[in-house]
């Protein structure tokens, strides 16, 4: 007699289960990822910049603080806390996916990856430097 494991029936049947499973993880990873937001303060609390799944603008507040600057650190400012936002977007991207498919998994290894070399940790000495 052949064990049940061993017949094309139940071959099928697993891989049909196994292919039902990744669609389900992509359709809530595309879910999750579609709400994704990541915000940031700059270190002087002028700004506040957040931003979206693709790391674009989504919103942007001015503190008081930042009415007293001159627009041209006000830029760099808004600039620079948006490199942080989005860093801290990649980071919230990493887990997302770490989440659901694993943490070891080349899947989160792949997206993690791409979203922290679109999005990397700004180089505070050098945002320091540009903001003197």
């Amino acid at each position: 007699m052949v064990p049940s494991s061993a017949l094309p029936e139940d071959a099928i049947a697993d891989w049909a289960a196994r292919g039902e499973r990744q669609s389900a993880l992509a359709t809530e990873l595309s879910e999750r990822l579609q709400h994704a937001r990541a915000s940031a303060q700059s270190p002087g609390g002028e700004v506040v910049v957040t931003v979206d799944q693709t790391g674009g603008l989504a919103g942007l507040r001015f503190s008081e603080l930042a009415m007293r600057l001159t627009p041209s650190d006000l830029c760099k400012i808004t600039l620079a806390t948006s490199r942080r936002a989005q860093a801290t977007l990649a980071q919230r991207i990493a887990h997302i996916v770490g989440s659901l498919y694993g943490a070891g998994s080349e899947t989160a290894a792949f997206i993690g990856k791409t979203y922290s070399e679109q999005f990397p940790e700004p180089d505070d000495e050098v945002e320091e430097r540009d903001l003197r």
